[in-house]
Formats: structure tokens, C-alpha cells, sequence
């Protein structure tokens, strides 16, 4: 096919999702596709406080505990490219309905589990679900919403949404695992999930069905690239207990790196790749990803390191480590609603760069942390800065990803997004954590008190979060300015 007859189809397909929808509709919509995100985001964190507590009552060993998390993480992360997919060819309605009864059951399956490998496992299909679910909710909220203001406040919601729903996750699992016990972080899913399956039925089905003459999935490359992000996720995730020159460690990487490799050279050549490789060579769609797994990096090690920081070196109750990170999501839901008015005027290269900057100074903040200081001096301040800052970043970064996107790889483009966050969260937390383990040790080899050589730890891992950042400016630098029109009828590079 041709490039101008590709473009034409994209352009036909595009006026099918450009009929104008009822204001209820939008607002059903963006209530489902935000209400699913949320859940599945706050997942990732919320089980980080109730930890201690799993532990103790299924008599977790020390190593497998990380697997309450590491399991969601693994099973998300791995097959998101392969939900983005499916979301285009088999429906956006059909997958999100699919991934979010997974997600539910898997809920309920975690918050009766009686068993170590009983939660492990509910927890590893709740991932898979999640992988469903969160791109298919993307692509829906990409096609509903056609025109520039519209889809500029849905997608500035939706990115505001995961900085707001890691930080809730850690507040609500504070509150739950020291009222009603860590069962209900998980438990508390169902109704949600059910409230948003029954509201899914009075949404029109026009543009978020299967399409009538849609493509074939692409079995090797499926294969290929989800083989490839879980061997790469399993084998950093498991460097918390295995070093980075382990042998074992370094096959997982080669192997990961040699199946990704040969994904991309199969679907250089497919007929029917599994996803067009010509997306990534976008300008703004690859910055943006970029600085998704960047920010990811040193997002995912700030809520390790301070959680960590407030319950070990303070000794803080998990409800008061919880309500601890409040005033970082208010920073957070506040400036996300600056974002989304200022985009059209600055553009999203200054926003994401002073956002960037300011992150970076709340990083920089916090290495003035001390064993026996004080929450409103040490740590408010920073949680302000780096809230404020991610709350400018996320929108307009979010809006970039998106941008020259057809409808019919919303869903693959949404995968990719959500991939580099996976992706640069994991690896990221990995090398921190090893590097403040690293530190640790050594301080306690000099004769450091168990607490002054944790935050000499942390410090270390703070500093290399300020070098994640300062990179992530720098590209940031480098990339284009969206100013909130998204021409989705644009394919670039086809």
C-alpha cells in the first residue's frame, strides 16, 4: 500500500471518531479511562507500606517478599506492548473490558490469599491484566476526544493521574494496612472494577470496536519483544539479591538484549509488524518516551528511598508515612491543572523543562536529609519542589507522546508509553537501590550507626536521581514544542 493510500485510510478512520460526542458521553468516558489508570497505577505503590504486615502474617521469607511487588511489576511491564496491540486489532472497549475483569479477580484472588505463592501469583495476574487494561483505556481516551482543547485537558488528567495515583497509592495503603488490615488494598479493587464494567455499557461502541477490516497479530514479533521486556525486568528486578556481574545476571541482559534485537529486525520486514518501528522515529513521540523512562527512574527511587527513609530511620507508623506524602500529590494535582492552561501559550518544551528543573532542586533538597530531622524542614520542602515539578511535566510530555498518532496505533503508541515507564522504573530502581546498598555496606564496614550509614545510602542514590534528571533536561532541551494541537491524521514516517 502506498503512503498517500495509508494516509487516506488513517484520515477515513479518523472521521469515524470525529463525530461530535454528547458532553455525558466525554464525561463517562473520561471518568472510565481515568478510573481504571488510577487503580492500575496506585497498585504499584500502594502495596509498598502494608509489606511489613503481608510479611508477617503469611510468613513471607526476607528474599520473597519482594515479590508482592515485583511480581505486578513483571507480568505489566512485560506484555504492554502485546495489550497495546490487541487493543487495535480486537477492540479498545473488548480489551479494556477483558483486562479490567482480570485485574478484579485477581483483586479479590490477593486479598484472600492464605499463602506466600497463592498472593504472588494473584498479584502476577493482576499485572497481566493491568498490561490489558492501561493501554486499551489510553486509546480509548485518544480517539474519543478529536478536537485540541478537549484532548489536551483528557490528556493532561491522565498525566497529571499517574504521579497523583503513585503517591495515593502510598498514603491509602498507610491508612488501610492500619485500619482494616492490608487484605482491603487489594480487596477494594472489585467494587471499583465492577462500577467501571457496568458504566462501559452506556458507552457508543463507534470507534472503540474491532475494525471491520483490521490487521492480523503478529505472532513472532509478539513473542520476541514480550519474551524480551520480561527477561530484561526479571533479571534487574532480581539484582536486589544478585549482583550486576553475576553470570546469571549477565545472561538475562544479553538474552533480553538478543531477543529485542530480533524483534526489530523481524518487524523491519513483517507484512503486518506488530508495531510500525517508524513511530519511534518521530521526533516527539520518541523525546517523550525517552523522558517517560528517565523521570520514571528517579520517580520510582524517590518513593523507595524516602519510604524507606521515614518507617526505618524514623521509625513512622505506616499511616503516618502514608500522610506523609500528601502535600507532594496536592503539589501534584494542582499543577497539573496549571499545565494544562499554560501548554497552549508556552508550549510543552518549557514546561517540561522547568518542571525537570524544579524536580531537580527538590532532589538536590533532599540531601540535606538527617537521621534526627525534622519532616517540615527536610523533607516538605523537596516533596513540594519535585510535586510541583512533576505536575507541569507530566501533561505536556504526555501530550507529545500522542502527537501524529493515527487512531488506528493509538493503542501501540499508548503501549509504547506506558512500556518506557515500566521499563525505566524498574531499571532505574534496580541500579539505585544497588547503589545505596552498595554505600550502606560500606558505611557499616567504617563504623557507621545502622541509621547514618542508611541515609549516607540514600544520599547516594538522591545524587544519582539529580544526574537521571539533569540528563532528563538536556533531552528535554533537545525536543520539540507541542503547543496542544495533536494532528492525529499526521502519520509520521509511514
Amino acid at each position: 500500500m502506498s503512503v498517500v493510500n495509508q494516509m487516506r485510510g488513517a484520515v477515513r478512520g479518523e472521521v469515524l471518531t470525529r463525530r461530535p460526542h454528547s458532553a455525558w458521553v466525554a464525561a463517562l468516558t473520561l471518568a472510565i479511562t481515568c478510573g481504571a489508570q488510577f487503580v492500575v497505577v496506585i497498585d504499584e505503590t500502594i502495596v509498598n507500606v502494608a509489606l511489613p504486615s503481608i510479611g508477617r502474617e503469611l510468613s513471607f521469607g526476607t528474599a520473597s517478599l519482594a515479590w508482592v511487588v515485583d511480581a505486578y511489576m513483571l507480568l505489566f511491564g512485560g506484555f504492554l506492548l502485546l495489550g497495546g496491540r490487541c487493543a487495535d486489532l480486537f477492540g479498545r472497549l473488548r480489551m479494556f473490558r477483558i483486562g479490567l475483569a482480570l485485574f478484579a479477580a485477581a483483586s479479590l484472588l490477593a486479598g484472600l490469599a492464605d499463602s506466600p505463592e497463592l498472593l504472588v501469583v494473584a498479584r502476577a495476574i493482576q499485572g497481566f491484566g493491568g498490561a490489558l487494561l492501561s493501554p486499551a483505556a489510553l486509546s480509548i481516551l485518544v480517539v474519543t476526544f478529536s478536537t485540541e482543547h478537549e484532548r489536551r485537558r483528557a490528556l493532561g488528567l491522565w498525566g497529571g493521574l499517574i504521579g497523583i495515583a503513585g503517591v495515593s497509592g502510598v498514603i491509602l495503603g498507610g491508612v488501610i494496612t492500619d485500619t482494616v488490615g492490608w487484605q482491603w488494598i487489594f480487596f477494594v479493587n472489585v467494587p471499583i472494577a465492577i462500577v467501571l464494567g457496568v458504566l462501559t455499557l452506556l458507552l457508543p461502541n463507534r470507534g472503540l470496536a474491532a475494525p471491520e477490516r483490521g490487521g492480523r497479530l503478529n505472532p513472532i514479533g509478539a513473542t520476541l519483544v514480550t519474551g524480551g521486556l520480561l527477561l530484561l525486568i526479571y533479571t534487574v528486578i532480581n539484582t536486589s539479591h544478585r549482583s550486576w556481574d553475576d553470570p546469571v545476571t549477565i545472561a538475562g541482559l544479553a538474552g533480553s538484549a538478543a531477543l529485542l534485537t530480533a524483534f526489530v529486525t523481524y518487524e523491519l520486514r513483517a507484512g503486518n509488524p506488530l508495531i510500525r518501528l517508524s513511530l519511534l522515529a518521530h521526533r516527539p513521540v520518541a523525546v517523550a518516551n525517552i523522558l517517560t523512562m528517565l523521570a520514571a527512574s528517579a520517580l520510582y527511587g524517590m518513593f523507595f528511598f524516602l519510604t524507606l527513609y521515614m518507617q526505618q530511620v524514623h521509625q513512622w507508623s505506616p499511616l503516618r508515612t502514608g500522610w506523609s506524602w500528601a502535600p507532594f500529590g496536592l503539589a501534584i494535582a494542582l499543577f497539573t491543572g496549571v499545565a494544562i492552561k499554560l501548554l497552549p501559550r508556552v508550549g510543552s518544551r518549557a514546561l517540561v523543562v522547568t518542571g525537570l528543573v524544579l524536580c531537580g532542586a527538590g532532589q538536590f533538597l533532599l540531601l540535606r536529609t538527617t537521621v534526627t530531622g525534622s519532616y517540615s524542614a527536610e523533607l516538605l520542602p523537596a516533596l513540594l519542589l519535585c510535586g510541583t515539578g512533576l505536575g507541569l511535566a507530566l501533561v505536556p510530555n504526555t501530550v507529545t507522546a500522542v502527537t501524529g498518532i493515527a487512531a488506528s496505533e493509538a493503542g501501540a503508541a499508548s503501549g509504547i508509553l506506558n512500556t518506557a515507564q515500566q521499563v525505566g522504573g524498574a531499571v532505574g530502581l534496580a541500579v539505585l537501590a544497588t547503589l545505596a546498598t552498595r554505600r550502606f555496606a560500606s558505611e557499616q564496614a567504617a563504623g557507621a550507626t545502622p541509621a547514618d550509614a542508611m541515609v549516607s545510602g540514600f544520599h547516594h542514590g538522591f545524587t544519582v536521581m539529580i544526574v537521571l534528571t539533569g540528563v532528563a533536561v538536556l533531552v528535554a532541551l533537545a525536543g520539540p514544542t507541542v503547543r496542544g494541537r495533536v494532528d492525529v491524521t499526521t502519520i509520521q514516517g509511514a
